[in-house]
């Protein structure tokens, strides 16, 4: 058996697939599987992968019979995995050759549940634009004690994972929905009891030309605000959005400030920043105020709002005759 399965799910990215699979094929540390979800790609990624799988029978290529998006081809590759630790790569990503030997060294035993390592965000080129890092480090998970809305950053991919803390706990990726990793990380690290951090930036993050062009359609704003709602469900049934109530509250005004920051360095002319930027602001300060008066109620109660209510005092007395009722 394997001691490290690899994700790697794989769409639209022919271009760079080849040197994302390659890096992991070539790592120190060889005991591994190497699972290449093919979400229904459009293009040669599968062709390419049949291909290095010829060289290298670690590696194996599964196939969606429809699109599943990201966090479903994380899933598929969860519930494949044979090995006692996850590690996963974006198909347009690669990693260092001593990532995953680092990492495996840094479970002392096994001991640790999940291990982060730095990351790079790099250009097409390879030439870094910024480091993530965060200091070597050892954490005794405590709910009570320690913020897992900002222990490490939330990608997937930097990362060792205890298989088990997805398979024995019910976490999944979300589908079709982005930020899918700001979604589940922290709902996972809710059962880590072990944590450790590698400085070391062994994860080189490709930042596509066509990245931030496509990141601010209506669909991005709705996903964030969804995202918020399933760690707002899991803190809920966890007992713990008392606790975690002032932290998720700082996230959500992080997460949309960079989400923001990227808008703002962005080709759209100015008016349109700014109107985008103010707009945000209005549904952060929305669901921060409502989120909470308003989840419970079904979708003609809500429809109606939406119809007539045009100030604080509107919503709140049709909370209040509902409520009544």
């Amino acid at each position: 058996m394997p001691k490290i399965s690899v994700i790697i799910p794989v769409y639209g990215t022919e271009r760079y697939i080849e040197k994302c699979v390659r890096s992991v094929m070539e790592q120190t540390f060889e005991d591994i599987e190497i699972l290449c979800i093919d979400d229904c790609s459009p293009d040669n990624s599968a062709a390419i992968i049949e291909r290095l799988a010829a060289e290298d029978k670690r590696i194996r290529l599964i196939r969606h019979d429809r699109n599943l998006g990201l966090g479903g081809a994380r899933n598929t590759g969860i519930s494949e995995a044979r090995a006692p630790y996850l590690a996963s790569v974006d198909s347009d990503d690669y990693i260092d050759p001593s990532m995953l030997e680092r990492l495996w060294d840094a479970t002392d035993g096994q001991t640790v549940d999940v291990v982060s390592c730095g990351l790079a965000l790099v250009d097409e080129d390879g030439s870094v634009q910024l480091n993530v890092t965060k200091p070597n480090q050892t954490f005794m998970n405590d709910a009570s004690q320690v913020n897992i809305l900002d222990l490490l950053p939330p990608s997937f991919c930097n990362k060792l994972w205890r298989t088990s803390l997805f398979t024995e706990t019910g976490v999944t990726f979300p589908t079709h929905m982005y930020y899918e990793d700001l979604a589940t990380t922290p709902r996972v690290l809710r059962f880590a009891k072990v944590i450790k951090t590698i400085q070391d930036v062994l994860y080189q993050y490709v930042v596509r030309e066509n990245s931030i062009t496509n990141s601010y359609s209506a669909r991005h704003i709705i996903d964030y605000f969804r995202t918020y709602d399933t760690l707002w469900d899991f803190f809920s049934t966890e007992d713990l959005l008392n606790r975690y109530h002032e932290e998720f509250f700082v996230k959500i005004g992080k997460s949309l400030r960079y989400h923001t920051n990227m808008i703002v360095d962005s080709g759209l002319d100015e008016g349109e920043k700014a109107q985008y930027v103010r707009h945000m602001l209005l549904l952060k300060l929305a669901y921060l105020e409502y989120n909470s008066k308003l989840r419970d109620l079904d979708k003609e109660s809500l429809q109606l709002m939406l119809l007539k209510a045009r100030s604080r005092a509107d919503i709140d007395a049709m909370i209040g005759a509902k409520v009544a009722k």
